[in-house]
């Protein structure tokens, strides 16, 4: 009885690894989308912003050169397949 129970408790370990390396997987996706979106954007640089994604919650750092572009990255970003949520910590660059 007691190597059923041990058994069970790793198969529920492994499948939260599983899903937790999915998770992971989605999370660089994200990132990887958003960084591309910026790239791509005139107005935004992909240098000057840094992008992180933990489950879904999308964090962008760095810098821009008016508030409107704070606005921009954040919607940029909100567009994106799998963001839940968006939080900016950009700041202004004169």
């Amino acid at each position: 009885m007691l190597r059923y129970k041990y058994t069970a408790v790793v198969r529920r370990k492994a499948r939260e690894i599983g899903e937790a390396a999915v998770d992971a997987a989605l999370d660089a996706r994200v990132t990887a989308t958003i960084k591309a979106k910026l790239a791509a954007d005139a107005d935004l640089s992909a240098i000057s912003i840094t992008v992180a994604t933990t489950a879904g919650r999308v964090t962008l750092s760095g810098t821009v050169t008016s508030p409107e572009l704070i606005g921009k990255a954040m919607t940029l970003a909100l567009e994106t397949e799998g963001v839940r949520e968006v939080v900016s910590t950009i700041q202004i660059k004169n």
